[in-house]
């Protein structure tokens, strides 16, 4: 209803508000407005009367006019954000703390960890040949007992002339330390070397020390130099200088030094600590030459040529190595002018087993002013068993 009434009354209002411009303009002259701004400003004058009465009936009844303002185009219109409601802050409930459950490892049986170098620590020094004895000092912590049949064996590396496997001294129980000792004798050459040793069990198995029981146990030396003759008067020594010589057998050459005393295909080596055929150690140097198994066995070593003067003597011991029983060879010795094709023996002396040694003196004075090529040759006297022959302190003295 009361729209209708707006409805009605607005044209009257217009037309009202017409006729009061009309009679608030100004007549005629100079200053007179145009048609354009008469209209103009009569229609400005309704506007703001229309405006004024929507206001007032807006106040008046705010349930049925909706006024709706448009933005000013110089004035940038705002969205103004819709209030968004935020949830409660939800209520921390402290949980107590539980350890994780930690899982056993089984312990195995046989495990061992070092404990430390009881003798000879990692780079120690000696000379060549020289006896010592290693022990480590290794503790039991595994679950297993180690009884009269667990022993330590060698494993890789450098044996040191040590036997292949040493029995534990005693009954080890878990949780208990024990020292194992191994009697070696250092390389007769210089250098780095390195002797790796594993624990064995009855039935084979070895083991070792670290946390998975694969870690060897280690001797590492270091050898410096090669002990000097004991006679003052030496002016060249084979033993020293023995890889120096070409050495051969009937078979073939052989590479100095060999790895090992070979009794089929012949070897080299040498010692600093060679024990007599009555047991006895001496600390002279020695070449242990072994023949070539056959019926013609022999090994023979050619050295560099030498010069020789009046009052020269070439000058050895030799013998069989101990507890060889069935040796039984020749040693010669043999020399050669350089650029000559001839070569002369100068002596040859037969040796058995039979606890004594074999003394050789020769007067090289002959020679005096010759560079010599001197030759060392052993032979088997039949079957070549524990031929292992040994040239002691082979020098030349003057």
């Amino acid at each position: 209803m009361k729209k209708n009434f707006f409805a009605k009354l607005f044209p009257v209002l217009v037309i009202a508000a017409l006729v009061l411009t009309a009679c608030n303009l100004p007549l005629g002259g100079t200053g007179s407005n145009s048609d354009a701004q008469v209209q103009t400003l009569a229609a400005a004058t309704i506007q703001a009367q229309v405006n004024d009465y929507l206001t007032q009936t807006s106040i008046a009844a705010p349930h049925y006019v909706v006024v709706t303002s448009t933005p000013s185009p110089t004035t940038p219109a705002t969205n103004t954000p819709e209030a968004t409601a935020i949830p409660p802050t939800p209520t921390a409930t402290l949980l107590p703390y539980i350890a994780p459950t930690a899982t056993r490892i089984p312990i195995p049986c046989n495990q061992a960890a070092y404990v430390t170098d009881v003798t000879v620590p990692d780079g120690t020094t000696f000379v060549a040949s020289a006896s010592f004895v290693k022990t480590w000092r290794v503790l039991n912590n595994g679950t297993c007992t180690w009884g009269s049949g667990y022993a330590l064996v060698f494993y890789s590396g450098n044996s040191m002339s040590a036997a292949n496997s040493v029995n534990l001294p005693r009954t080890v129980y878990p949780g208990q330390t024990v020292d194992i000792s191994v009697s070696m004798t250092a390389p007769d050459n210089t250098g780095n070397f390195t002797g790796n040793w594993m624990l064995r069990t009855p039935n084979g198995t070895l083991f070792g020390v670290g946390s998975y029981g694969g870690v060897p146990l280690t001797v590492v030396i270091k050898v410096t130099n090669v002990p000097a003759p004991h006679d003052p008067n030496t002016t060249y020594d084979f033993v020293k200088n023995y890889c120096s010589a070409q050495w051969r057998t009937n078979g073939s050459f052989l590479s100095c030094p060999s790895s090992a005393i070979n009794y089929t295909t012949g070897s080299i080596t040498r010692t600093y600590a060679p024990i007599l055929e009555n047991g006895v150690a001496d600390d002279e140097g020695a070449i242990i030459s072994v023949p070539a198994k056959g019926g013609d066995g022999m090994i023979q070593g050619q050295f560099p040529h030498i010069l020789i003067h009046s009052g020269d003597h070439f000058a050895a011991t030799v013998l069989c190595s101990y507890q060889k029983p069935k040796c039984n060879v020749t040693f010669e010795v043999l020399a050669q002018v350089q650029g000559s094709s001839t070569i002369t023996s100068l002596g040859s002396w037969n040796k058995t087993y039979n606890n004594s040694t074999q003394p050789i003196n020769i007067d090289l004075s002959s020679m005096d002013g010759e560079d010599i090529i001197f030759y060392l040759k052993v032979l088997s006297n039949g079957d070549p068993t524990d031929d292992m022959a040994q040239w002691m302190a082979a020098r030349i003295t003057h």
